[in-house]
């Protein structure tokens, strides 16, 4: 993963060599909508930017993201990451060291197999730094990427990261952000914390996205709970992982 970031500009200076390669190929929740469906009052009223790439290599990354949804979640973050670092470049790194936290699967391996080939890496660099240098900062996107089409907000995408990896178009806040900014959670000890326990790289029954959902958020109070001792926390936290079912944990 680090060598894509670097040669989309997005060095990650202070996120650890695991950046490199995200080892787990599972996918939780979350599918991306249907193209189109998200709508302009979901994006507070901001009329969404037409951005139409049609080129030989739009064309092929549209086609494979519309036939496999990991490459679909992998290809928007790249967009949502270069774009961020383009329009708000002191909060560039924001978007990877929040993947490498939370254990997203973000350009890992499909199935014991890489399925990004040279080519279409090559085709995915061009077609996510087209977008990003015609991208208004302040406006959603309506992207026509080849056949693949879809509505994007980066400003929600970014509240709601990381759980926006997975639905792309939502735009509805992480209700583990507890109100912080993504800077503030990434800078946040506490943050690492949850996911260490609950990260988003292990396939779950959908039954237990809201179970872990509010875990993490009951973690999030554990550690932020003043004159908690540290042994106590960690007690308190594994009471609140072996309450979930053990599918869930």
């Amino acid at each position: 993963m680090r060598g894509w970031l670097l040669t989309l500009g997005l060095a990650v200076a202070a996120v650890p060599a695991v950046i490199a390669v995200i080892e787990s190929n599972a996918r939780i929740g979350g599918r991306v909508p249907s193209p189109m469906q998200a709508t302009v009052s979901s994006s507070g009223g901001r009329s969404p930017m037409p951005i139409v790439v049609a080129g030989e290599e739009a064309i092929r990354v549209g086609s494979r993201m519309q036939a496999n949804q990991d490459i679909g979640n992998d290809v928007i973050f790249l967009i949502m990451a270069t774009l961020r670092r383009r329009c708000h470049p002191t909060l560039a790194h924001d978007l990877p060291r929040m993947a490498v936290i939370a254990r997203l699967p973000v350009l890992s391996p499909g199935d014991g197999t890489d399925r990004y080939s040279e080519d279409l890496r090559h085709d995915i660099t061009f077609t996510v730094n087209e977008i990003a240098r015609r991208a208004a900062c302040s406006q959603p996107l309506a992207l026509r990427i080849g056949s693949y089409s879809s509505v994007l907000d980066p400003e929600a995408y970014a509240r709601a990261f990381p759980e926006s990896y997975f639905s792309p178009t939502s735009v509805e806040t992480s209700k583990e952000a507890q109100g912080a900014s993504l800077e503030q959670r990434v800078a946040d000890s506490c943050t690492a914390v949850v996911y260490a326990k609950l990260p988003l790289d292990n396939v779950h029954a959908w039954q237990c996205a809201a179970l872990r959902r509010n875990a993490r958020v009951a973690i999030f109070r554990v550690c932020h709970t003043e004159g908690t001792l540290p042994a106590q926390a960690a007690s308190h936290i594994q009471r609140l992982i072996d309450a979930m079912p053990l599918t869930c944990q």
